[in-house]
């Protein structure tokens, strides 16, 4: 591994350290981790972990982060890889990370980024020194995440799910997104199952990713394990609740929430000088911003405001995903999923929401929350068909 030097940090790639991208160096160190991955997968197929008649479809999927960064899209386009990758060398060389380089990333050792990067760390691939190493090690969790749900899912919707393009695009890329997907989704599931150890530890891996994702599944965790799922008006009762804690606590919670609400905007671009929400206007206040807030999060950015096919794309995956949703919901007697279960879930899914409609402001930003958000519930849905399914069978 290199010793990397951030005393003089100008060109990222040479200061982590990175073989710069499209040099035969790159190719040859990210083509010893796809062929890696390749290994894995005939070994999986021949063990019946993955079906052989999907083999094609993940040889295709496995390829594709040599088709992201450097090639359809700057890598500074999602900057927060650097981050990611250069801790994960660090952790492997067992370095401190220099004052330098945290001064220049800003952040901290006990961060998100250094959970993942220590995850990541545990995953044997052979090379970590090009900027694309974390979408490969990616991928390798996807696909031992893959060969549970095939067990306990429909493999076809499955298996559909990781050619939507979001999904394609946040596994080629070094960024935290698909750990969050694997913590939540299983969080979800072994919540029905009632398997509660196991459900604690996915929420307790996923607070350290992703803390802001923890809420709205701690939401469904106790009306589901208190049985709210049983009646309506047991739902209807705590909602209300949830909606009167809110208020009455509003003095308690709203602090940290407008923390996170400047981070994500200072992070974003912005200045602290131009923030304007303030924390002292009560209540109404931050419900009269939070209601815009909340269709912004679901709709924008719109084509026009994006700008160019990948902004296009971003608004037509978004919409057809609600088109599923407003479906499943319309099929939920016809898949024989209980309404109120559904519900329960469903009021989790509105908090997470919720949430990230108050903290997030940069609309350029929203589909990736957006992604890290929906698709847990996607696959869990999946699932819950697939259950259904078997019950009536």
């Amino acid at each position: 591994m290199f010793n990397v030097d951030v005393t003089n940090v100008f060109n990222v790639d040479q200061a982590l350290g990175f073989f710069p991208g499209f040099s035969i160096e790159y190719f040859l160190s990210e083509l010893s981790n796809y062929l890696l991955l390749v290994l894995f997968l005939i070994i999986f197929v021949r063990i019946k972990l993955v079906p052989k008649e999907y083999f094609l479809i993940w040889m295709i999927f496995l390829i594709s982060p040599f088709f992201f960064n450097y090639l359809l899209f700057d890598p500074g386009y999602m900057g927060d890889q650097f981050r990611y990758m250069g801790v994960l060398n660090f952790v492997h060389q067992g370095a401190e990370i220099p004052d330098k380089f945290l001064d220049k990333f800003g952040f901290s050792t006990i961060s998100t980024v250094y959970f993942v990067a220590s995850l990541w760390s545990y995953v044997p691939i052979f090379s970590t020194m090009t900027l694309i190493s974390g979408a490969f090690i990616n991928k390798f969790l996807l696909l031992i995440f893959y060969c549970y749900l095939y067990r306990i899912a429909d493999k076809k919707l499955i298996t559909l799910t990781l050619i939507i393009p979001s999904f394609l695009l946040y596994s080629s890329v070094s960024l935290r997104e698909i750990p969050i997907i694997i913590f939540a989704t299983l969080a979800l599931i072994f919540m029905y199952k009632k398997k509660v150890i196991l459900m604690l530890l996915s929420l307790l891996f996923l607070f350290f990713v992703k803390l802001q994702n923890v809420p709205g599944l701690l939401v469904i965790a106790l009306g589901y394990f208190l049985n709210l799922q049983k009646s309506y008006f047991r739902i209807a009762l705590y909602s209300i609740l949830l909606i009167a804690i809110s208020f009455l606590f509003y003095d308690f919670y709203i602090p940290y929430l407008d923390l996170y609400k400047l981070a994500f905007f200072v992070e974003d671009g912005g200045g602290e000088i131009d923030y304007t929400f303030n924390i002292n206007d009560g209540y109404f206040a931050f419900l009269s911003d939070l209601i815009p807030s909340f269709f912004n999060f679901l709709f924008r950015p719109f084509p026009f405001e994006a700008g160019g096919l990948l902004g296009v794309a971003v608004f037509v995956e978004v919409m057809a995903l609600y088109g599923v949703f407003a479906f499943f919901i319309y099929k939920l007697d016809h898949f024989n999923i209980d309404i109120k279960i559904f519900l329960i879930f469903a009021l989790g899914l509105l908090a997470t929401i919720l949430l990230y409609s108050f903290i997030a402001s940069n609309f350029g930003t929203f589909s990736r929350y957006r992604f890290s958000i929906y698709y847990p519930f996607i696959i869990f849905f999946i699932f819950l068909i697939s259950e259904n399914k078997s019950k009536r069978i």
